[in-house]
């Protein structure tokens, strides 16, 4: 197997929709070339989309678009993603609808990745995921 790539760091992102769609293609090619299959690259990519989705969507509500950092890494037994933003939570507004096209976003979260974890603070919001690999059996 050749060597994984090295950390994938975009910090400062404009949480706004073509700034978070190029980069998803980003994060697509990164983890493309980390040798991950198709299928479990896109499970990874839409998983980390949503996250950074959110960010558009809530963090920032009345205060401007602001920005995301996401950090992708590697590890000998996973691959993680790391998004940050510097905003402030808000409670969800609760959709009267019967079936509501909103508020599935922490549930695909946590149905795409093999752990989600969610902390929130004054600082912002950070959404950890991480995925298992499986082992590497040398030849």
């Amino acid at each position: 197997m050749d060597e994984p790539p090295g950390p994938f760091r975009c910090h400062g992102v404009q949480a706004v929709p073509q700034d978070l769609r190029r980069l998803r293609h980003d994060l697509t090619a990164w983890v493309l070339s980390a040798g991950v299959d198709p299928g479990r690259a896109q499970d990874i990519v839409l998983a980390s989309y949503e996250a950074l989705a959110n960010v558009a969507d809530h963090a920032y509500e009345g205060a401007g678009s602001g920005v995301v950092d996401l950090d992708a890494a590697v590890h000998h037994d996973r691959i993680e993603v790391v998004i940050k933003d510097h905003g402030k939570w808000r409670t969800p507004v609760v959709d009267p609808r019967p079936v509501s096209v909103r508020g599935r976003g922490l549930t695909l979260l946590r149905a795409s990745a093999d752990r989600a974890d969610i902390s929130s603070g004054e600082a912002g919001t950070v959404v950890t995921l991480a995925w298992d690999l499986a082992p590497v059996h040398p030849s």
